[in-house]
């Protein structure tokens, strides 16, 4: 059996099961908040061992939420690689944050740890580590950094679905970690994302920023009842999480 290059190419690899998945969302009736964005969400924080889990219609907002979440400041400074896609990188500006930019490696195209370390300053905040084409940067010299300096790490694992570092799956080795579903990543659902974390803090923070509708699910009070907050909207549309559910399996 031959197989044209055009179909050896093909990505994503859409089947029966997501054509399926994609129907019973639609039967249902409920095409905005149907359940599946939670079982999404609960099985991703099960794949990468995280406690929280917040879908979002793309990685951008995703990686937004995770800089919010932080609580950045107007002129507080991120460390980001050189080499990444521009979604880890503007977010921050939205906040009035600014990218520092550090070299990367040639063997990992990870953030360079020796360089990191060269450009920390006092109005340093967090490092942006981006698991470029699912090869893990060096997550132990990073975290010893960031916790020597009292940093935070975002994770941007939108390449990495599956990767793993020393035993531990990339998506879990970040104070907060992303994925992005867009089409052509591991496991896409045409466009969504993923913010996972362990702290409530910051879950609570991600879910101000951009998931109102969830408001009354906050644990802290004076968050719960502070109205609608920013108004904005961005968790992931059912027919995207209901092919992501399929993907990531």
């Amino acid at each position: 059996m031959t197989q044209s290059q055009a179909e050896a190419n093909r990505w994503p690899i859409l089947t029966e099961e997501d054509e399926q998945a994609v129907v019973e969302v639609m039967r249902s009736g409920n095409i905005t908040t149907n359940p599946v964005a939670r079982e999404l969400e609960q099985e991703y924080a099960a794949f990468v061992d995280r406690k929280f889990a917040l879908s979002h219609n793309n990685g951008t907002s995703a990686l937004m939420a995770a800089f919010f979440a932080i609580d950045l400041q107007p002129g507080d400074e991120v460390i980001v690689p050189t080499a990444t896609f521009w979604a880890s990188v503007i977010p921050m500006l939205w906040l009035g944050a600014v990218p520092v930019f550090c070299e990367c490696e040639e063997e990992r195209l990870g953030l360079c740890p020796s360089d990191v370390e060269g450009r920390i300053t006092d109005k340093t905040r967090a490092i942006v580590v981006v698991h470029l084409w699912g090869l893990p940067s060096k997550m132990t010299e990073l975290r010893a950094i960031a916790d020597r300096h009292g940093l935070k790490i975002i994770e941007d694992a939108s390449h990495a679905h599956g990767a793993s570092w020393r035993g531990k799956p990339c998506g879990a080795l970040g104070d907060i970690s992303v994925f992005s579903l867009q089409g052509d990543k591991l496991a896409p659902g045409g466009e969504g994302g993923v913010f996972l974390c362990d702290d409530e803090a910051f879950l609570e923070r991600a879910m101000c920023m951009g998931d109102m509708m969830r408001m009354l699910e906050l644990q802290t009070p004076a968050m719960r009842f502070a109205g609608t907050t920013f108004g904005i909207k961005t968790r992931i549309a059912p027919v995207s999480a209901a092919i992501a559910r399929v993907q990531l399996r």
